[in-house]
């Protein structure tokens, strides 16, 4: 205890400058160039780090790697529309998300998009017309994120409307670099198709494509449903009240 309480009081008096490590040692064993070698080894390896520690490691270096991470100062404005990577367009995913625009408001119209990692740009990865939002779910990619765009002619409030949505799809199997790039474009996939002139009413995310059904893109879109579903609660037996106990004579 004696010599542990003023080990720091004589590297100070001698000066800390002058000692590049410190070592404890119990025996004389533990003073040779191998257990030397050997401190060294162990002091230069990564330390233990739990689970979550580890995940939260990889998401920072995902967003280093993705740009994302970048300090530009407290007075730079950042573009948040354009996506951290600022992907570039296959000609062929182009065309199908500007056909939307004059897309026939009788019949529905699907376009799928995925992102080309090598080449660093979205690329059409399907296309479809006349299709249901069942069959929109089934066509949506289980093992990688995606970005849906869906044409829809449905009914609100009795009336007949075609509306455009977004749904970024990101399973929760993606790699954690997938989840960073594809999150970073949503905001400009949404600015470009709007400055092509499609109007996309509502975008979401979700991690399962079997949550697509006529009522999740209903409630999605804040819409009312056909009138035969409110007739068809209308019809319904309203709750009767319980008599009370009879009262005492």
């Amino acid at each position: 205890m004696l010599y542990a309480s003023t080990q720091s009081a004589l590297k100070k008096a001698l000066g800390d400058s002058r000692f590049k490590d410190s070592i404890f040692a119990t025996s004389k064993d533990d003073l040779t160039p191998d257990s030397y070698a050997a401190h060294l080894q162990h002091m230069a390896a990564p330390k233990p780090r739990s689970a979550r520690e580890a995940e939260m490691e990889n998401i920072r270096m995902a967003e280093r790697e993705a740009g994302t991470n970048t300090y530009e100062g407290m007075r730079v404005k950042r573009s948040h529309v354009a996506g951290a990577m600022g992907l570039k367009w296959a000609q062929d995913a182009e065309d199908a998300v500007k056909s939307l625009k004059d897309a026939d408001s009788s019949e529905s119209s699907f376009v799928l998009l995925s992102v080309d990692p090598e080449a660093e740009e979205l690329i059409l990865a399907k296309t479809s017309k006349g299709v249901t939002p069942k069959e929109v779910a089934s066509s949506i990619f289980t093992d990688a994120p995606s970005f849906t765009l869906y044409s829809w002619p449905h009914l609100n409030n009795g009336e007949e409307t075609t509306s455009v949505v977004l749904i970024y799809t990101c399973p929760p199997t993606s790699l954690i670099k997938q989840k960073m790039v594809y999150s970073a474009q949503v905001n400009m996939l949404v600015h470009t198709a709007k400055g092509w002139g499609v109007p996309i009413a509502r975008r979401t995310e979700i991690s399962d494509p079997q949550e697509i059904n006529d009522e999740f893109l209903m409630q999605e879109l804040g819409h009312s449903p056909e009138a035969s579903s409110t007739s068809a609660s209308a019809g319904r037996t309203a709750f009767a009240k319980p008599r009370g106990p009879p009262r005492r004579k």
